[in-house]
């Protein structure tokens, strides 16, 4: 395994993918739903590596 972004893809997408489905927390001075901009976020860097590592091979 010499490529890094294989293990980096799955590490962000299993967090992000936690941080979905906890639902219902907020940041303390916004209403705005932290877990879910952070959860997707996360996923999308972890597709965007994936889509790197696979596209190298």
């Amino acid at each position: 395994m010499n490529d890094l972004r294989i293990p980096i893809a799955l590490f962000f997408g299993i967090t992000g993918m936690i941080l979905l489905t906890v639902t219902g927390n907020h940041a303390p001075l916004t209403d705005a739903p932290v877990n879910l901009h952070v959860g997707v976020s996360m996923v999308l860097f972890g597709g965007v590596m994936a889509w790197l590592a696979r596209r190298r091979s």
